[in-house]
Formats: C-alpha cells, sequence, structure tokens
C-alpha cells in the first residue's frame, strides 16, 4: 500500500491549499496490501453497497462498538477480509484491526512510541502488513513486527539521515515477499530492502539526489516483483526502477511539466502516472495522466485533461494527487476530498465519492479488483476517516472504526 500519495506531512505550505489522495508523513495486481495502484489477485467480496455497514446481529449477538475518537491516518489489508488501521485516539497512537474485511474492528496493541505528525523526532505514521504476521509500522521511526503485532521492535535502517528535514521514512511497501523503503540519506534517498520476517535490511547502490525545491518528497510503489520510485521536489526531479530484483535509475514520466507526479500500477508491466502541470513552468495548470503498458519504459498521454476543481489539488497547492489503479480500465484519483474514478482507461470520468469541502483524500489504494481504501483527512491533520468501496470504486462509504 503506497502511503499518502500526495501530500505528506512536514511539506511546506502551497500557494493554493486544497484538500490529495492515494507516503503521509514516507503503494498496493497480485500484492497483499493495498498499495496505491494495487489490485490483488485472491477473491473478492460480493459488493455492498455501503462499506460502514455492520453484519446483521442475531438477537443474542450485541452490535459491535466502535472505537471511540478513532481517527485514521494510514490502512493496510492483507486480504479481502484482513486490515489494520493506524490513527490516533485523543492525540495518542492507535491501532485497529478487522478479520471481516472492514465491518467491525477491535482495538490492538500499537508500537510503543507517539503518532509523527512531521515535527518531532520520533514516532510513526504509516502502516502495512505483508501478510497475518509481518508488519511495519513507519514514519520517523521504525517498528517491525514478526507476530502479527503481539510485539513490536524498533529497527535501524541502514543509510537513514535524520537530519535532513524530510520524514525520515517516506515511504515503505511490501510484495513478493520482501520489503522496501525509501529513506532520506545524507545526500539523497536512499532505498533500503529486507526479507519479509527479518530485520536485517541493506541499501540498494542506486540512490536518488536530492533536487532544487526546499521540500524533497519520494514515492514508492511496489507490484509483484517488479517497482518504482519518483521523486518530487515542486517539480518532477528523479526516479528509479525495480527490475530482476535490482533498483536502478528510471526516468519518470513528467519531468519537464513543471509539477509533481504520483505512480499507480495495475500489474507489473501497466502503470498510470497522474501529473499536476504548469505550476512551476509557463503554459496552463492541469492535471494529465499518462499510461505505460512496457512496465514504465514508455509512456501515453491520455487525451483529455483530468476534471479536477482545481488543478492545484495536494493538501499544498504542487503536491500532487493521491491515485490507484486495480486495473487497466479503472483509475481512482483524489480530487479535494473527492474520488474521480475512471472506468474507461481514462476517457471518461464520474465522481464516485463526495468529500467534506475542507477534507484531503490522502490515500488511495484496492486490496482486490472489487475492494478499494482511502483516507479522508481533515484540513489540519493527516487524520480522520476511513473510506471504502466493495464494487471496484463505482460506490465508497466512510467505514466506522
Amino acid at each position: 500500500m503506497t502511503r499518502m500519495h500526495g501530500p505528506r506531512c512536514g511539506a511546506a505550505p502551497s500557494l493554493l491549499a486544497v484538500a490529495a489522495l492515494l507516503a503521509a508523513c514516507g503503494g498496493t495486481t497480485t500484492h497483499p496490501t493495498p498499495t496505491s495502484g494495487t489490485a490483488m489477485a485472491s477473491a473478492s467480496p460480493s459488493p455492498v453497497a455501503s462499506a460502514s455497514a455492520s453484519a446483521t446481529a442475531s438477537p443474542s449477538t450485541p452490535a459491535p462498538t466502535p472505537i471511540a475518537g478513532f481517527e485514521a491516518a494510514s490502512v493496510t489489508f492483507v486480504s479481502s477480509q484482513d486490515g489494520w488501521v493506524l490513527g490516533t485516539v485523543g492525540g495518542s497512537l492507535a491501532l485497529a484491526r478487522t478479520q471481516d474485511g472492514g465491518t467491525t474492528w477491535t482495538s490492538v496493541t500499537p508500537p510503543p512510541t507517539g503518532f509523527y505528525t512531521g515535527s518531532g523526532s520520533t514516532g510513526v505514521s504509516g502502516i502495512r502488513f505483508a501478510n497475518q504476521q509481518d508488519g511495519w509500522a513507519y514514519g520517523y521511526d521504525l517498528y517491525a513486527t514478526q507476530n502479527g503485532g503481539a510485539s513490536w521492535t524498533q529497527v535501524a535502517l541502514p543509510g537513514l539521515n535524520s537530519s535532513t528535514g524530510g520524514t525520515p521514512i517516506q515511504d515503505l511497501e511490501t510484495s513478493d515477499g520482501s520489503v522496501d523503503a525509501v529513506i532520506t540519506g545524507s545526500s539523497g534517498f536512499v532505498i533500503d530492502t529486507a526479507p519479509d520476517g527479518s530485520n536485517a535490511w541493506t541499501s540498494s547502490p542506486t540512490t536518488l539526489a536530492y533536487g532544487a525545491g526546499p521540500v524533497p518528497d519520494a514515492q514508492l510503489v511496489l507490484q509483484g516483483s517488479s517497482g518504482w520510485v519518483v521523486e518530487n521536489d515542486r517539480v518532477v526531479a528523479r526516479g528509479a526502477r525495480l527490475q530482476s530484483g535490482s533498483w536502478a535509475t528510471w526516468t519518470p514520466p513528467c519531468t519537464a511539466t513543471g509539477g509533481p507526479a504520483v505512480l499507480a500500477p495495475s500489474s507489473a508491466a501497466n502503470l498510470f502516472a497522474v501529473c499536476s502541470q504548469g505550476i512551476w513552468a509557463s503554459g496552463p495548470v492541469s492535471v494529465r495522466a499518462y499510461v505505460s503498458t512496457t512496465a514504465g519504459s514508455s509512456f501515453t498521454e491520455l487525451a483529455s485533461a483530468l476534471p479536477f476543481t482545481s488543478p492545484q489539488v495536494g493538501r499544498y497547492g504542487d503536491s500532487p494527487p493521491a491515485a490507484a489503479s486495480p486495473s487497466t480500465s479503472v483509475l481512482a484519483v483524489g480530487n479535494g476530498g473527492d474520488i474521480l474514478t475512471s472506468f474507461d482507461g481514462g476517457s471518461t470520468w464520474s465522481n464516485t465519492y463526495a468529500g467534506a469541502g475542507s477534507t484531503s483524500l490522502d490515500y488511495v489504494g484496492f486490496t482486490t479488483s472489487s475492494e478499494g481504501v482511502a483516507i479522508e483527512a481533515s484540513p489540519t491533520s493527516s487524520t480522520g476517516l476511513l473510506v471504502m468501496t466493495r464494487d471496484g470504486g463505482h460506490t465508497w462509504a466512510a467505514v466506522t472504526i
């Protein structure tokens, strides 16, 4: 699952702040956790009208009790039924788990740290699980569990430099038996990798030098054995691609269009890129989508611009929107607090979720071709509502945790 793509905590305020979707302050196709642009090949649940509806209770079964005051920040599913949400209760770090596809949730013990808001020198704000046992909570720090969250161990990452000013662990995703993280190094972003179930991390020799803007930001997405990293620093700066088990430098799309980009793969070969263009260049400001069927070797621009209410759609005006794709024909993109979805590969668009006017979609991802998740954050924080779809993105509804 890709996290907060869109904006990250700690990014500089923008010229035109509007509410972003699909690394809070760092992607889920056959991939166990919903990453921005990821679909999973497991069996899909039957569509239901609302993801927030509770299972019908028998007269002798009490209705599930919500976790009072839970605010969601990051979500991960390893199947259509098993998932975790990291967030806060009363400002303190909290973790909830579901084993029935989001119908009911139980409070479980979070890592022994606080919630990372983008300032300070400790805490986590993102969660990813590879399976029912192996999981990671990340942000400023990294904590790992190999027993489903019964206990957590703090992990030191090689090459990490927490003094650069950005979120130390920019993004973390798991796929194909391993976990990858993009972290801040002394002079650029470093990509670390470890096998699932192990805390033995190694750094790739491929690094991404920081761009010229004030707040470098990196997004990581994985799809099977393939992966991509895009670095945004006001504009698309650099990229890296995972092929045959190794990371190598890669030129992402939109490097000359004057704005940032977000990636949304649907398979190891099919990759969407959504770019906010013209913000830092002459010419009209717009949001455009590009598609690759060659694992990012080449891209084709879709014919029409996306119908955004404001082209500067991030929590900070020069942040890219969040995006996810469960198949080659479906692409969901955050538009402020709303979700725009195309079911024909980007030819036409419809508004499939209407959030509150001042909120932002900080993350979106798909666990299966029918089940998807999103985080609708409040205008003053990176926490808010968990939103789910069970019909492939046609309808979305807020979930009570």
